[in-house]
């Protein structure tokens, strides 16, 4: 007997260390994979920078804009009115696909009635949504959120449904078998299998959201990143367009690793 509980804790031992040698290899792996994308990028930068200049800045004046952007009181000052419009657009755009997207999901009538219309808001391109709205409502800060909840909510919206619609049934009947009532089925049974696509779809949102707020504030808006970065551009000074393209997009990345990949952690938690 004890060389049977022995056996047993030797193999638990062995299965631990290998998944634990695993996981270290998948990390080193992203690593070298993440440290030869920097460089490949890096040098072609740097030979497009030789060869094209001055509409390719050189990796040495592009750092110098961005520590004089970020030296500057005026970038913090459209970074701040760039976030609220973003993070406004973002709830708004979640709140409503999630919203629309468990409603279609359980509703085979609202499906039938909403299919079409997700599958033309889908297929429209995003500037469409900004020029409409600048026709439509003028060029001011409304017509902007308007736009880019209406670019974002169809993708929140599909991924919500489509989630909705591949769950477990058969826990939905046993649930019915046992006279659960509704509210402790949704919260114990449907809410757990929508976590992940919840999590895809916020995280999809907000990667779309700060991509088109940067559009809707280049094209119509005369404050922010976005309407920074085209007068850079319209005044042929390309090196503090890209400086300021890159601090925003390193800014939207580490926003996104502080906000999601935490939450992300522990709602899944409940799966280990």
């Amino acid at each position: 007997m004890a060389a049977m509980i022995s056996s047993t804790v030797d193999s638990s031992t062995f299965r631990a260390e290998k998944r634990r040698d695993y996981d270290d290899a998948v990390r080193r792996t992203k690593r070298l994979g993440t440290a030869l994308a920097v460089i490949s990028i890096l040098v072609l930068w740097h030979f497009l920078a030789l060869y094209n200049r001055p509409w390719v800045p050189s990796i040495a004046d592009t750092l110098r804009s961005m520590q004089a952007a970020l030296s500057g009181a005026q970038f913090y000052s459209d970074m701040l009115i760039t976030w609220r419009r973003l993070l406004l657009a973002f709830l708004t755009a979640t709140l409503v696909g999630v919203s629309i997207g468990v409603v279609v999901g359980f509703n085979k009538k609202a499906e039938a009635f909403c299919a079409p219309l997700i599958a033309l808001a889908l297929a429209v391109p995003d500037p469409v949504y900004i020029i409409f709205a600048n026709l439509a409502i003028g060029t001011g800060e409304l017509a902007g959120y308007i736009a880019l909840v209406l670019a974002i909510v169809p993708f929140v919206i599909n991924v919500v449904r489509t989630s909705v619609q591949a769950r477990d049934v058969q826990l939905d009947e046993m649930s019915k078998i046992y006279h659960i009532p509704a509210g402790r089925h949704f919260q114990h049974v449907i809410v757990p299998q929508l976590v992940p696509s919840l999590l895809t779809a916020a995280r999809f949102s907000f990667a779309l959201s700060w991509k088109i707020v940067i559009l809707v504030e280049a094209l119509t808006q005369p404050e922010g990143i976005g309407a920074r970065i085209y007068n850079y551009f319209h005044m042929l000074r390309m090196r503090d367009a890209i400086a300021c393209a890159i601090l925003f997009c390193v800014l939207m990345q580490l926003a996104e690793k502080v906000i999601f990949l935490p939450a992300e952690k522990r709602l899944m938690r409940w799966k280990s």
